[in-house]
Parts: structure tokens; C-alpha cells; sequence
């Protein structure tokens, strides 16, 4: 892949926004011969999802982002509110507060960026790498010290 794939959706801000773009991210990520980061993926969008509808408008739709390069995906959400995510200290009996703190331990890196053109709003974003795949050297297979069991 030696260009970055990139997709765009809008969402409303409502109940359905998490489930929906879970669905197209995934489909994406399959799409695009990604599937080793879909599962994470679908967590962190989710989550990240989720807080811009509880913190957003309900008429402000919620913008996702998908960029796919050959050694990351990034999905960005962006939404018309400038409260931004933090990760605060949560308790054992919480019911929330987590979401955050899932993406932070997951996603390789993460951030906020303010919307352009100082309009109100913010875009959460995440990156996956991509996982390493050692190569193992064809004569390194026919070593008594290296098989492969089927």
C-alpha cells in the first residue's frame, strides 16, 4: 500500500452513532485488507464515539475519519463540542470514565485537535500501528532447529 486509503462518514448524534461506526470502520478495515486492527478498532471507536454524542449537540453531526497508511490506521472523530477528553481517576464501582483510558492503553498514540478555521469543535483521534509480522528466511524452515507444526 503505498498510498494512504481514506474514507470519510457522517453520523448523527444520537444513540446509534457508537453501533454504526463500528460497522463501517469495520467493513473498511476489511475492505482494505486491514483486518488485524479491526477488532481494536471497533473498541476504540466506540468509545471515542460514544463521548462525542454524550458531549455534543444532538444536532451537531459527529464527522469520522479513516486514514490507512502501510504502517498505521488513524480514525479521527470530530464533533461540534470544545470539551475535550481526559483521563480521570476512575473508581472499582464507576460506571463509567473508562472509555478513555481503554484508548489510551490500545492505540499507539492519541490526541485532540482543535476543528479548523476556529470554528467550535474537536476532532478525537487514535492510531494503530500495524502489527510486525517477522519474516523468517526460507532456509531458516528447512532448519532441523526450526519446524513449522500443522
Amino acid at each position: 500500500m503505498a498510498e494512504a486509503l481514506t474514507a470519510r462518514f457522517d453520523l448523527p448524534a444520537n444513540a446509534r452513532a457508537a453501533g454504526r461506526a463500528r460497522r463501517l470502520v469495520n467493513e473498511l478495515l476489511s475492505t482494505w485488507g486491514r483486518e488485524e486492527d479491526a477488532e481494536v478498532a471497533r473498541l476504540l471507536v466506540s468509545e471515542v464515539v460514544t463521548n462525542a454524542v454524550r458531549y455534543t449537540r444532538s444536532d451537531d453531526p459527529l464527522h469520522v475519519q479513516v486514514v490507512a497508511q502501510k504502517d498505521r490506521v488513524r480514525i479521527a472523530v470530530g464533533d461540534g463540542s470544545s470539551t475535550h477528553p481526559v483521563l480521570r481517576t476512575v473508581c472499582d464501582d464507576d460506571e463509567s470514565g473508562r472509555g478513555m483510558h481503554l484508548v489510551a492503553a490500545l492505540a499507539s498514540e492519541w490526541g485532540v485537535d482543535r476543528s479548523a478555521n476556529d470554528s467550535p469543535g474537536k476532532h478525537v483521534w487514535f492510531e494503530l500501528a500495524a502489527p510486525v509480522h517477522p519474516r523468517v528466511p526460507a532456509d531458516a524452515v528447512r532448519s532441523p532447529a526450526f519446524r513449522i507444526f500443522r
